[in-house]
């Protein structure tokens, strides 16, 4: 029976997303771009994944799961209450509310998989609220066409993007609020001789919800909610198929320890946690993380969230800032890129001005 590019296309994103046992580090051979993404596929076990997930693999455009910023990812992806900056555009778009510079933020990530590039523009405009607008690419890598004696006859370049618009508002003293346009793309480009070769250009759009409130006279304690990606079923190009988007419910809160600057001059502490799910919320992830901020200069991060893939495990970042400029890194040591040597990494650059 010939394999469906729908099926093609769900294995290449459990590929991204779900983990295996350590296997040994596979060669690499020439492959055209589909087998490729499909050996990925099978290197990762999906089937079981698909099981144990309840329902992973009948979601399509899977790579808005894929975790953006360092800053986000060194709390171990726990900021669904948190302020991280521009990079807020992809967890909670209420985050961006309090923003009162404008920021530009470059974020780069690296899996075995896939390559991941995000920029982000802030504008505060003052009363009337925070304007956003971001971009997100993700690069499976080049593959060569070979036909049946081996030789390279063309290449196939697998991609996912999305474009996003966001707009955010303080709602009195203690809520602020926030909503993110999303527009979807997954497609696989080709040059060359292209004959065999799947290609297919699939594209959506989606929304994401998200509300931050204080719930005390100090400040210290901020819950979240956030409602990513609901939006219209992802489809192929003249497939009859269409898949659902990955929606996710997060819930969390993030808590500033005091009198931490009575031990340690200039220094502030900073903890989280949060649940996410998708709606039904019968089978919820558990994130969590801390920052220790010393005189808003040097920032120490750890966190660790649960679940598979390279989406999970144990993590740990650095940041540093001066003026109006900083950078952040984390690196992730969980999921099947970390068991094959690859373990995810993540750089973020941010301006202010």
């Amino acid at each position: 029976m010939r394999r469906r590019r729908s099926d093609a296309r769900r294995s290449r994103r459990r590929a991204v997303l779900t983990r295996s046992p350590r296997p040994a580090r596979p060669a690499r051979p020439t492959l055209t771009a589909l087998t490729a993404l499909a050996a990925l596929a099978a290197l990762c076990g999906f089937p079981g994944v698909a099981r144990s997930q309840g329902g992973l693999s009948r979601e399509g455009a899977l790579f808005l799961l894929v975790p953006i910023g360092a800053r986000a990812v060194g709390l171990g992806q726990a900021v669904v209450a948190a302020e991280p900056g521009s990079e807020g555009v992809w967890w909670n778009p209420a985050s961006l509310a309090r923003l009162d510079r404008k920021e530009v933020g470059i974020n780069h990530s690296q899996t075995l998989v896939a390559g991941g590039t995000a920029l982000e523009l802030v504008v505060p405009a003052g009363a009337a609220g925070v304007l956003s607008g971001a971009l997100f690419y993700l690069d499976y890598g080049r593959q060569e066409n070979t036909d049946p004696n081996g030789t390279t006859i063309g290449q196939s370049n697998p991609s996912s993007l999305v474009l996003a618009a966001t707009y955010a508002a303080t709602l009195g003293p203690r809520v602020r609020a926030g909503v993110t346009y999303k527009f979807l793309q997954d497609r696989v480009a080709c040059s060359g001789d292209c004959s065999g070769v799947a290609s297919y250009s699939a594209s959506s759009s989606a929304f994401d919800f998200g509300v931050q409130a204080v719930t005390d006279r100090a400040r210290r304690l901020t819950v979240g909610v956030a409602l990513r990606s609901v939006g219209f079923r992802f489809q192929v190009n003249d497939e009859e198929q269409a898949d659902a988007l990955p929606v996710r419910v997060h819930v969390g809160a993030r808590y500033v320890v005091p009198s931490v600057d009575r031990v340690v001059t200039g220094g502030a502490l900073h903890v989280s946690a949060e649940l996410v799910d998708r709606p039904a919320f019968d089978n919820p992830s558990v994130r969590g993380g801390g920052e220790f901020a010393y005189r808003e200069q040097l920032f120490l991060r750890a966190g660790y969230a649960t679940g598979s893939g390279d989406l999970a495990g144990a993590a740990v970042g650095l940041g540093v800032q001066r003026g109006g400029v900083s950078m952040d890194l984390a690196r992730v040591f969980g999921g099947f890129s970390a068991d094959l040597g690859t373990p995810p990494t993540h750089v973020t650059l941010r301006f202010r001005f």
